[in-house]
């Protein structure tokens, strides 16, 4: 009897038994970052609070990688990229939106896909608790988000990913 399972004890497939702790990654946003896809399913922490500017650069994203992104303080004067791969033969872009809580308003904006291939958090205007996910699927780096700042998280056309 020591082998045999209560009634539904394993309905879950051995999924809840079988799940690692994922891999957390810091960095200070105020140096560069090269993530690869052996760093899927990651989160990224940024400490913040430094000055200098960030580049984060994303692999060549594939079908179900995600990657999750915290502020853990106010970031410095530099402004922090996420650069998603932007080449002639492979073009990356981010789709989705990030939502804006400031006191006199809240909004939204818009990564619509058609060059957005860079995430930026703006200097000065980062702050503790912004957050960011994104999970690749049909060619794009699907995206949800939230900061506490209306130029928090804006949309780039730069990536220096190429």
């Amino acid at each position: 009897m020591a082998n045999i399972p209560l009634y539904g004890q394993n309905k879950d497939g051995g999924f809840l038994g079988n799940r690692a702790a994922g891999r957390v990654i810091h960095t200070s946003g105020g140096e560069n970052l090269s993530l690869s896809a052996a760093d899927a399913g990651s989160i990224v922490l940024i400490t913040g609070g430094v000055n200098g500017a960030c580049a984060i650069s994303l692999p060549s994203g594939e079908d179900g990688m995600t990657f999750e992104f915290y502020l853990k303080a106010a970031n410095g004067t530099g402004d922090c990229d996420i650069d998603a791969v932007d080449t002639s033969a492979r073009h990356d872009y981010f789709l989705g939106m990030v939502t804006h809580h400031e006191a006199d308003a809240n909004t939204n904006t818009v990564f619509a896909a058609a060059t957005n291939d860079q995430l930026t958090l703006a200097a000065s205007k980062g702050d503790v608790g912004d957050y960011m996910k994104i999970v690749y699927g049909g060619g794009h780096w699907l995206l949800t988000g939230h900061t506490g700042d209306e130029d928090g998280w804006v949309v780039g056309t730069a990536s220096a990913n190429n």
